[in-house]
């Protein structure tokens, strides 16, 4: 039996957040600036800014040297980002918006579940991005659509649209930044996009968002996507932002 905080969880996560929702019958715009563009590989960070006490400063501290408990009141933002990029005829995909409707063509669709912080670097002397360093799980769908109009703004709508063979493809699950023994028994295995994946992907969720708050999970933020960039430098800006912060990619 489920319990009530899951039940919730799973809740919002059918119902998507309201500012994905009121954009469920609107066709996906492509933005001048992304609100996030997944990375691909999130990457663990090298360094966090803590404030210390004896300097009577901030500081960045090695990550590696803090104790899960403060990194936890580091991460100070939750929220769900989704993220819809389309593949070009080169195979390369690029972000197209952050919810709604799509036409014809294959398509990544990231949903980031995450306790995050902002980190403001520089590209180049002129241009300026945002890392988006966190932990979480992140559950991407990718679909080959088939209608003109397929509602990409959550997983229920997804699964519908795959009931319906408007749809097919793969469901992903991942889990960044969070180690607990009991992350691992709950994530299901990559499986094709249907209810029933979905389903389990639901559950997973709701089991490893509960797992964040827990004394024995240990902590360590990842570099997992990037914003307040376009397409035409996000590339660069990704290349960039692993130099400064993170370790490596896992």
């Amino acid at each position: 039996m489920k319990t009530p905080l899951m039940i919730i969880i799973i809740s919002l996560t059918l119902t998507g957040c309201s500012s994905i929702s009121n954009m469920d019958k609107k066709a996906i715009v492509t933005a001048t600036k992304a609100e996030m563009i997944p990375v691909p590989n999130p990457m663990a960070v090298q360094t966090i800014e803590i404030y210390d006490k004896n300097q009577n400063k901030r500081i960045e501290a090695d990550v590696l040297s803090l104790e899960s408990s403060v990194i936890r009141k580091r991460l100070t933002s939750t929220r769900t980002f989704i993220s819809v990029e389309k593949r070009d005829s080169n195979g390369s995909f690029s972000y197209i918006g952050a919810g709604g409707k799509v036409s014809k063509g294959t398509y990544r669709v990231t949903f980031d579940y995450t306790n995050y912080l902002n980190r403001p670097f520089n590209i180049d002397e002129k241009t300026s991005a945002i890392a988006r360093i966190g932990v979480g799980l992140r559950v991407t769908a990718l679909l080959d659509t088939s209608s003109k109009s397929v509602d990409v703004s959550g997983l229920l709508p997804i699964g519908l649209a795959a009931k319906d063979n408007k749809v097919s493809g793969q469901i992903e699950y991942y889990v960044y930044g969070m180690s607990n023994d009991k992350i691992s028994i709950a994530a299901p295995s990559p499986k094709t996009l249907d209810l029933s994946s979905i389903q389990e992907a639901f559950e997973a969720s709701a089991k490893t968002k509960v797992m964040f708050n827990l004394d024995e999970t240990t902590l360590e933020p990842y570099l997992i996507g990037l914003a307040q960039v376009t397409n035409e430098n996000a590339s660069k800006a990704e290349e960039i932002a692993a130099k400064k912060l993170a370790i490596s990619s896992n």
